[in-house]
């Protein structure tokens, strides 16, 4: 059989849930848990540990400044004068709507799997962090293959779509080299066998 170049390969279950878990952590505001692991090394550790599954170079995360780390994710992913570079939205990156038809079909997939929005989540069920959790609840309830999905068909596109706007306007050091290592990271992400 002949090797096709251009076939990208297919997830490992533990690649897809350590991704998630890390667009999960990433992508919701910032809190004293991400403060926490960024200052124990715990973070950097689960970077390098997806790298290494993955067999792909992990991003340099050191020397963060808290209140930089904060402070560029609402200039990013919230508000900023001149526009917010990357809203974190998936129906946006995929449709250029909020609550168009990608949230739609992401509202379905979810309700097919047993997935609902939690009623304390303030913010739209497309945002990137709420869709990494959805996919950390499939793989926790052992439907590898939706979160891998959830993965390749949601937030994938994401990133090919914003990475390039995080790493232009990131001045914290830390969403700029984590974007562009998750979308490099998740361009490769292939469902095929698991669909």
């Amino acid at each position: 059989m002949k090797h096709d170049a251009t076939a990208r390969p297919v997830a490992s279950a533990d690649v897809v849930a350590q991704a998630l878990q890390l667009v999960a952590a990433t992508y919701r505001s910032p809190d004293a848990a991400l403060r926490d692991d960024l200052d124990s090394g715990a973070f950097a550790t689960a970077v390098a540990e997806l790298a290494d599954v993955a067999g792909v170079m992990a991003p340099p995360l050191d020397g963060f400044a808290w209140p930089k780390v904060q402070t560029s994710y609402v200039a990013l992913f919230v508000t900023n004068a001149a526009g917010v570079p990357a809203p974190p939205y998936v129906g946006l990156a995929l449709d250029g709507e909020l609550l168009g038809p990608s949230a739609a079909a992401l509202k379905a997939f979810l309700a097919h799997h047993g997935v609902e929005t939690a009623t304390g989540w303030h913010d739209l069920a497309d945002h990137v962090a709420a869709v990494a959790e959805a996919g950390i609840l499939l793989a926790d309830a052992g439907r590898d293959d939706a979160a891998c999905i959830l993965l390749e068909r949601f937030l994938s596109p994401w990133f090919q779509r914003y990475a390039s706007e995080v790493v232009a306007t990131d001045d914290s050091g830390f969403y700029g080299p984590l974007t562009e290592f998750l979308g490099s990271l998740l361009s490769e992400v292939s469902c095929e066998a698991a669909a």
